[in-house]
């Protein structure tokens, strides 16, 4: 059918041989084709269109110098070859070139045959990956002839070299496994059992990429990744390195997309693709480091919360994978592991926001007792629809470093922290802090700067009326001067304690952007700010500036609107004051740019167009700026009128900029302002009780901040417990009413508050839980003591 050979240029770079004669003695049709252009090694992840004779577009480079494989290669000859060819340039320069101390020196040099010399490498790489098993078997007796004939190195030395691409460190084997078939298993075992039988197998199999996008990957991994259970059982029976690590920058990625991140092991590459029998298969397997960390210091279990998504089939998968590996390797250490952030799998989860795998490690209970020292949930007992549980403090108090609580509640990129705080225990422990000790300390402050803002009023409004310049001598305050001096010395020991207190608690909480302060430190900067204020009007009033008055004035206005911070003690304020900060950093600072560019764009324009002063004549009120732009601002408001168009340059002009504006600003902009503000209001009422415990839940850390360390110990929240054989912790005792749970097993269902009968227990074991702890079994291992 097809006549010219160039007429057709294979998709996956194979070209077709003529029947019967092997690759070894293909007459080339052009002589540059055995060796690749250095054009052919730029490579492309998204090729748009695939055409024989076009050159590759260059505008957009790749993300990577090579890719991982590819038999796709647009070249300009025409010829298909591999895009992903192991032969190189340095190559023929170094095996090909005429040597008479060189093996081939004495086998015949004809073209015919040394250009097929020189793509044995290629047709070797070309059969593993289309599963040509006949041509294989001819090509490697071919390299075996010619291994021992080679007097340049030794057999393995130039077998290793054949099999290895010298660019990349990819192998034929990777090859063949990074091109699954129906073929590539007995491929596979020919590779492998030819290597055995040159004594090249332990370097054949555990060779691994040397190309800086995918170093240290190996065949193990990719046999992993291609889910070939007994490729990778033959591998690791051969000795395959089973704790070799992949570090290359796309299993490393410092953005998200731009590679594969699962832990760098093949261990925690089977479970973060979900393959249990593999992960059975390798933790089987002596040789298996299963506490192994990589790089970023993670193990298994932080590779596995790293890769978790926020939708249930992958959030599913990810716990039976966690599960699993936890129950297999019965560690409890590998939850207690720290990586180089000083994480560990449940802190890490809290700072990336997995909400379901956080809850899910929270609330893991497990009923099976030699492995019940891996459970962080103990249901104690259980009467009806109620059940009383422990649950581990360990790593989730602020006794701990990185706690779970200050983690979610100070960190803003998490975008569904107020749903964390909702889990358990994290929500009693919060609840319990409140009423505890956070309670009180909240509403003493309250109290406090209420008194504070009060003296600060009465001082300044009974302050002297007379013209004098200030400090005011006692006799001009109408009788109450010794009371209005003990007013400001309060007034001023107040502030200065405000901001001593805001100053440590900004620099400690070191808000890393704008959206940090606004989220969750504006009230900081608010009351430092006002503190400032009062300290800098008390200096000018000392220093006789009567330009104090403008700061106390401030001070305040901002004084009283602090108040609104103490609403979060409340409920229902504290509701009321979330949609209010909401609306205000969502809808009304960005109406607020846009307003301001079309006020001082029409002001400038309608100000130029008014009548200027001339000839000593008295000049129109509104000829400067400020005037206009107070006019236009009145105008938005509904309250001016348009006589400010008297004694304009050009009338009509002027109205019809005057017009535009109140359509843009009047009717577009606030009617807009309106319908957003009311959105907002919808979609954070939703939200609003969360969001308003979450700010409740950073003023309880605060308060606990600043609590002396015998304090602090006196009001720790948990009792020790005795969960296991030698494991002792601190745990929080929740009372928990779940009558759905309780209803759908109440079939089977034995309420037991407490042992009774020793001689009954196993007869009365509760089952009202899927992984309940038995007390009764327990009874004298678990002593409640208080903290």
């Amino acid at each position: 059918m097809i006549k010219d050979s160039n007429e057709l240029v294979p998709l996956m770079g194979k070209k077709t041989n003529p029947s019967g004669i092997p690759p070894s003695n293909q007459q080339e049709k052009k002589p540059t084709e055995s060796t690749p252009t250095k054009k052919s090694s730029h490579f492309f992840l998204e090729i748009d269109g695939f055409e024989s004779n076009v050159t590759p577009n260059n505008t957009s480079p790749p993300v990577f110098s090579k890719p991982m494989d590819s038999n796709i290669r647009p070249c300009a000859s025409g010829n298909g070859e591999d895009m992903d060819s192991p032969q190189s340039l340095q190559d023929d320069a170094t095996e090909y070139s005429p040597n008479v101390d060189s093996c081939c020196a004495n086998i015949s040099q004809g073209p015919e045959q040394t250009s097929a010399r020189k793509k044995l490498k290629k047709y070797i790489f070309r059969a593993v990956s289309e599963g040509n098993i006949e041509e294989l078997q001819c090509l490697l007796t071919e390299l075996k002839e010619r291994s021992n004939a080679c007097m340049n190195m030794t057999v393995p030395d130039y077998l290793m070299k054949k099999f290895t691409a010298s660019d990349t460190g990819k192998t034929c084997l990777m090859k063949a496994l990074l091109n699954i078939n129906q073929n590539t298993n007995e491929i596979v075992n020919m590779l492998l059992s030819f290597a055995e039988e040159n004594g090249i197998l332990e370097r054949f199999i555990n060779a691994a990429y040397t190309e800086e996008a995918y170093k240290g990957q190996t065949a193990l991994n990719i046999a992993i990744e291609r889910r070939q259970y007994e490729i990778t059982q033959s591998l690791i029976e051969k000795g395959a390195d089973v704790n070799a690590h992949a570090q290359g920058i796309f299993f490393n990625p410092k953005h998200k997309h731009e590679g594969f991140y699962f832990g760098e092991t093949a261990l925690a590459l089977a479970a973060c693709t979900n393959q249990p029998d593999i992960i059975q298969l390798l933790m089987d397997n002596t040789r298996t480091n299963i506490t192994s960390q990589d790089s970023r210091g993670n193990n298994i279990l932080h590779a596995l919360v790293t890769v978790a998504e926020d939708f249930k089939t992958q959030n599913d998968f990810v716990i039976r994978m966690y599960d699993m590996i936890l129950l297999k390797s019965k560690a409890r250490n590998l939850e207690t592991t720290r990586n180089k952030e000083g994480l560990t799998p449940l802190q890490l989860a809290a700072k990336t926001g997995k909400l379901e795998i956080l809850k899910y490690i929270l609330s893991r209970e497990i009923r099976d007792k030699p492995n019940r020292s891996l459970s962080r949930k103990f249901t104690d007992w259980a009467y009806g629809p109620v059940q009383s549980s422990l649950y581990d403090l360990t790593e989730l108090d602020t006794t701990a470093d990185n706690s779970v609580l200050e983690i979610i509640v100070y960190n803003t990129n998490i975008g569904n922290r107020h749903e964390m705080l909702t889990l358990e225990p994290l929500n009693s422990l919060l609840r319990m802090k409140w009423k505890k000790f956070a309670r009180h300390m909240f509403f003493m402050s309250c109290w406090f700067y209420f008194l504070y803002n009060i003296t600060l009023t009465l001082v300044s409004y009974h302050r002297p009326s007379e013209n004098e310049a200030p400090p005011y001598p006692l006799a001009l305050t109408r009788g109450v001067g010794w009371l209005q001096l003990s007013g400001q010395v309060m007034v001023m020991l107040g502030a200065i304690f405000l901001a001593i207190k805001e100053s440590v608690a900004i620099f400690l909480l070191r808000p890393s952007d704008l959206q940090s302060i606004l989220s969750d430190a504006w009230f900081h900067f608010a009351f430092f700010i006002q503190a400032l204020l009062v300290i800098f009007s008390v200096f000018l009033y000392l220093f006789s500036y009567k330009e104090h008055l403008v700061c106390l004035v401030l001070a305040m206005a901002l004084g009283w609107a602090n108040m609104l911070y103490f609403t979060r003690g409340f409920q229902s304020m504290g509701i009321y004051s979330v949609m209010i900060q909401k609306v205000i950093l969502h809808d009304v600072i960005k109406f607020l740019v846009v307003y301001i560019v079309f006020l001082l764009g029409f002001g400038v324009a309608l100000a130029a167009l008014i009548e200027t002063c001339q000839d000593g004549n008295e000049c129109h009120s509104n000829s400067s700026l400020g005037p206009v732009l107070m006019d236009l601002f009145k105008l938005t408001l509904g309250l001016g009128d348009l006589e400010i168009q008297q004694n304009s340059k050009y009338p009509i002009l002027f109205l019809l900029l005057l017009i535009t504006y109140v359509v843009l600003t009047f009717v577009l902009l606030l009617n807009m302002l309106i319908a957003l503000m009311g959105e907002t209001v919808e979609d954070i009422s939703k939200e609003s009780e969360h969001i308003w415990r979450l700010q409740r839940a950073r003023t309880i850390l605060e308060f606990e901040k600043f609590l002396p360390k015998r304090l602090r110990k006196k009001f720790q929240l948990g009792e020790r417990c005795k969960v296991a054989e030698n494991d002792t912790r601190v745990c929080l005792r929740i009372n928990e009413v779940k009558w759905t749970e309780w209803k759908t097993h109440v079939s089977f269902i034995n309420e037991d508050p407490g042992p009774t009968d020793p001689s009954r227990s196993q007869d009365n074991s509760r089952t009202n839980s899927k992984t309940t702890l038995n007390t009764f079994e327990e009874v004298d291992d678990l002593p409640e003591t208080s903290v």
